[in-house]
């Protein structure tokens, strides 16, 4: 169950994780579709391997993860996914998005209202100047979130990351704190 709410948002909560996620997390890593476009999780971890090697999850000065946990509905006080910033730059005013949920939770909104309410945290109480973001190019889901966040895509390298047996592009996406109009106006924009 995760830690007490640390952002409260209107359909969830962001909460700090605990020990007893560890199941849920190494579930979610694990699962094909949500490593398929995340590097780190190519290889699969057993409850050992993710102790050693992603446990604890970042969560001091240069960096921000927190567990998204729906207030109501199917998924009412469960994890549903990860939300990161990481690593925070405090120097430059950098921090470096990062998010994935399982899917049995995709297409509820859970990943826009978290990365909105994230995102707002780091520019206004981390007094972040730029928050980037990177997507492997065929995850049309984690484009279409940085777009709807209103990052701006800033450029393209090409075959960076091996997916799916081929070499695939990376789309690189950033936001300035003078770009953002905050969570309200991201949200009203879900449908």
């Amino acid at each position: 169950m995760p830690g007490p709410t640390f952002i409260d948002c209107d359909r969830i909560e962001l909460s700090p994780p605990e020990e007893a996620d560890i199941e849920f997390l190494q579930k979610g890593v694990n699962h094909p579709k949500v490593r398929r476009y995340v590097t780190v999780f190519r290889t699969p971890y057993s409850e050992e391997n993710y102790r050693e090697e992603l446990w604890p999850l970042d969560t001091d000065e240069d960096s921000v993860t927190l567990l998204p946990v729906p207030k109501d509905g199917e998924f009412e006080g469960e994890p549903v996914g990860s939300v990161q910033l990481a690593p925070i730059q405090d120097r430059d005013g950098y921090a470096n998005f990062g998010v994935w949920f399982h899917p049995d939770a995709w297409g509820e909104g859970y990943a826009l209202e978290a990365g909105a309410n994230l995102i707002e945290y780091g520019f206004r109480d981390l007094r972040l100047h730029r928050v980037s973001a990177t997507v492997m190019a065929p995850n049309d889901a984690s484009r279409r979130l940085c777009e709807r966040l209103g990052f701006t895509h800033e450029g393209t390298t090409r075959e960076t990351q091996f997916a799916d047996g081929e070499y695939v592009d990376v789309e690189r996406y950033g936001l300035l704190v003078d770009e953002w109009d905050g969570p309200d106006t991201v949200l009203g924009s879900r449908g």
